[in-house]
């Protein structure tokens, strides 16, 4: 079963001037055949420990030759190495060497689950293992509730579980009183008997004389042996099925399986990586939030605007060649809009749903002894849903004008917050009163509410003297106090004229807005021979915002990544101190079989359940916090559906990215060292 030819292990050096460490065995060779029960004595620093590790291939012969069941294991890989520990080979360390996170059956389970046994076959394992060995009733219980003799027994038990050919087992009585230490050396003598091969490593007498075989080393080298025992009656078979084949679905559930039982016994440290995710998952769905809100909040704006609303305005005027007295002269020429235009854009412009002419016009107001300075408006859009004026400036009180008012030319206005503010006492209903405008008395059947704060008229509105619009006095940069009145009333009766101040064309396909608008500006040159009219595409202002819009969330967003990066960065901080702080919890795992690449998976999926954790409270966080940070705020904050793939996708991601270093850094831990620092 096992042969040791001239086998020597030589330490690396420690120190600069020494060209070699250590020798630890030297060309030691020793034979040992299935079933045999085999003691190994010696002082300590003899080399048993050593020697113990390279038959259980834990480490490797510095030179020389170690052959199991007639295959050279000095020539194995890594992962060969692994299976060899995994399928032939059960360790009963001293320290038994359990994993407090994890039951009893986990414990035992462990070796099957790294060679990829199916569960019902693990847990009949488990079942019979453990009964064997006494504790079929502690299943469930935690290494800590055990005494020393019951973890012992769990060890072997986990031993057993792969129908190891070769137990090995170093000081297994050596923690444990008399009566314990005779229940486990006369488990492993029953082992013995089944075929078992079983190698004790001890330096008790009385454990020696219990086994059928003795071998003494002194100063790495072989020095005594009793002689080969008789080969067993009965030799041990491997059970149907303790080898698997580990697929690569099979090596990532197992991976989940103890990743999940690992991080039970980790509350706290859990915890920390999961808000550390969590905290910068919320940061970074908050910063979305708050720009998905902004923008959905503009966007409803420029809409109530009219996306698909074209303003067709007048400049201030153009200069013209006249002749003087003195000879030929420039003057400013003004320009106006007629009614004409608007009814030659809606009969020549193709795409035109409706023109909505408008005059605007500062005039004095009175009410009683109360006068003030109102911009009155008159336009020929009657339907509120449709008035982008009357949208973004709802009615608070009474009714807005109907299109009746507008055919009978009826004396009705609807005044803004700041007019009946200005004109009417704070107690009066202005509702039913009348209100003079340039001495027309109109009955007011509206009040408009405030509009948003970022609405706000511009310095440098249009002045025209003799009829147009006339600005508001100079300093008052505040929204002007407002009069609106049916359009026939205002041309017919009040203005007493056919002179616009705007034309809004409404067109029916936006797609084509910009050919729309070009078409109605080639028709007011035709009209007037000059091209001095200008053509506003509020369209254009829409797109200006998304592209705002894209820049914003292109700054959010990379402070969301700052976020997320903080967290990564935290979270493999801390996964890298687990690493130092489990290096026990790796050697064990590495001596029942688990390949470098099963710890690497393990840290990886343990690393990418804590950050999904983290990132679906985050989201959750984030989502319950918005109406929250809405109402402590005032800003809008808005929420779509996608923000909850994508930060449940950013957080595996990032678990998966920043785990790797902590991953790499388990898989290449020696699991001689780790053992051996316990």
């Amino acid at each position: 079963m096992i042969e040791l030819s001239g086998v020597t292990r030589v330490y690396p050096s420690q120190s600069e001037t020494e060209a070699q460490g250590p020798i630890a065995l030297s060309a030691a060779s020793l034979r040992i055949d299935v079933g045999e029960f085999v003691c190994v004595t010696g002082p300590s620093g003899s080399g048993k420990t050593t020697l113990l590790n390279i038959l259980g291939c834990l480490d490797q012969p510095t030179a020389g030759k170690y052959c199991i069941a007639g295959q050279d294991s000095t020539t194995f890989g890594v992962d060969e190495l692994a299976q060899l520990r995994r399928e032939t080979f059960g360790f009963v360390f001293q320290q038994y060497n359990l994993i407090d996170s994890m039951t009893v059956r986990e414990n035992a389970e462990l070796p099957a689950v790294y060679a990829g046994l199916p569960r019902r076959l693990r847990y009949s394992r488990v079942r019979d293992a453990l009964s064997f060995v006494g504790l079929g009733d502690r299943h469930e219980h935690r290494p800590a509730q055990l005494s020393g003799g019951e973890q012992q027994r769990v060890a072997i038990a986990r031993a057993l579980i792969n129908g190891a050919r070769v137990i090995l087992a170093d000081e297994p009585t050596g923690s444990l009183d008399t009566e314990q230490g005779e229940d486990v050396l006369r488990l492993l003598e029953q082992l013995s008997i089944r075929g078992r091969t079983v190698i004790v490593i001890s330096h008790d007498p009385a454990v020696a004389r219990r086994t059928h075989r003795r071998v003494k080393l002194r100063d790495g080298r072989v020095v005594d042996d009793s002689g080969r025992s008789p080969v067993p009656t009965r030799e041990f078979e491997i059970p149907e099925g303790s080898v698997a084949r580990i697929t690569w679905l099979v090596s990532w559930v197992a991976a989940l399986r103890v990743g999940v039982a690992s991080l039970r016994g980790r509350h706290f440290g859990a915890v920390l990586t999961v808000c550390s995710i969590a905290l910068g998952i919320w940061s970074a769905v908050t910063l979305l939030a708050l720009l998905e809100g902004a923008r959905q909040d503009a966007v409803t704006t420029l809409e109530r605007m009219g996306a698909n609303r074209l303003s067709v305005a007048f400049k201030k005027g153009v200069p013209r060649l006249i002749r003087g007295f003195d000879g030929p002269v420039f003057e400013m020429r003004r320009l106006t809009l007629k009614l004409d235009d608007a009814r030659a854009i809606a009969e020549q412009v193709a795409n035109v749903g409706s023109v909505v002419p408008s005059r605007r016009e500062y005039l004095p107001a009175r009410v009683g002894e109360r006068i003030a300075q109102v911009l009155v408006s008159a336009r020929d859009d009657t339907e509120p849903r449709s008035s982008y004026q009357n949208l973004l400036w709802p009615i608070a009180l009474g009714e807005y004008i109907t299109q009746h008012d507008s055919d009978t030319a009826a004396l009705v206005a609807v005044i803004g917050p700041r007019t009946r503010d200005s004109l009417f006492d704070p107690t009066v209903d202005p509702l039913g009163q009348y209100i003079e405008v340039n001495g027309l008395q109109f009955v007011v059947k509206g009040v408009l509410t405030a509009p948003p704060d970022h609405i706000r008229y511009e310095r440098n509105m249009p002045k025209v003297r003799g009829g147009a619009l006339i600005g508001p006095p100079q300093g008052d940069q505040s929204l002007p106090l407002q009069v609106h009145i049916p359009f026939s009333t205002g041309m017919e009766l009040l203005f007493q004229t056919d002179e616009l101040t705007e034309l809004d064309v409404l067109v029916e396909d936006v797609s084509r807005i910009d050919e729309t608008a070009g078409d109605i500006g080639d028709t007011m040159v035709r009209r007037h021979g000059l091209g001095r009219y200008e053509v506003y595409n509020e369209a254009q202002i829409l797109l200006a915002h998304k592209k705002l819009s894209g820049i914003y969330a292109t700054i959010l967003g990379t402070l969301g990544g700052i976020a997320l990066f903080v967290g990564g960065a935290g979270i493999m901080s801390a996964e890298l101190a687990s690493v130092n702080q489990r290096r026990r919890e790796i050697g064990i795992r590495m001596a029942v079989g688990a390949r470098r690449t099963d710890i690497s998976k393990q840290f990886l999926v343990e690393t990418a359940v804590l950050t999904t954790v983290g990132g679906t409270c985050g989201t959750i966080l984030a989502i319950a916090g918005n109406p929250i940070l809405s109402h402590l705020t005032s800003m809008p904050v808005g929420f779509s559906p996608w923000f909850v793939p994508l930060a449940l996708g950013f957080s595996v991601v990032i678990g998966l990215i920043f785990g790797i270093a902590p991953a790499q850094r388990a898989s290449r831990l020696d699991p001689v060292v780790t053992l051996a620092s316990v």
